[in-house]
């Protein structure tokens, strides 16, 4: 029986060295995931920093001040002028011969477009 009960005894004082082994293998790992997790949350705040600057630079750069500055520094244009419009009956336009229908819808379009110019002008020309 004295044999049985010292098996006993060391297999539990196996046991209490393995539990004990396990116990400071969990703690390690938790000990290094505590450290990655706050790296991560740095880098995280890092980040949202960086993106605030980046909406902040964006904001100004996108100022319509800004733009307007540019724009007329690097693009030399004007305002268009009433001369600068063209009748669409006068652009030289191809149909098919075929699509008769197409083309008489075509021709339509093009001439209330064209109506449309000319009381365009008739205002320009009464505003003046």
């Amino acid at each position: 029986m004295g044999s049985t009960r010292l098996a006993a005894n060391v297999v539990l004082a196996i046991l209490a060295i393995f539990v004990t082994f396990a116990m400071f293998i969990t703690k390690n790992t938790v000990h290094d995931m505590e450290k990655e997790l706050i790296a991560v949350n740095s880098d995280i705040e890092k980040n949202v920093e960086a993106i605030h600057m980046l909406n902040v630079e964006w904001a100004y750069l996108n100022r319509p001040e800004r733009i307007r500055e540019l724009a007329s520094k690097y693009t030399p244009l004007e305002d268009i002028k009433t001369i600068q419009m063209v009748n669409y009956a006068a652009l030289p336009f191809k149909y098919e011969n075929a699509d008769s229908s197409r083309r008489m819808v075509a021709q339509r379009n093009i001439s209330s477009q064209a109506e449309r110019n000319r009381s365009l002008k008739h205002l320009v020309k009464a505003q003046r």
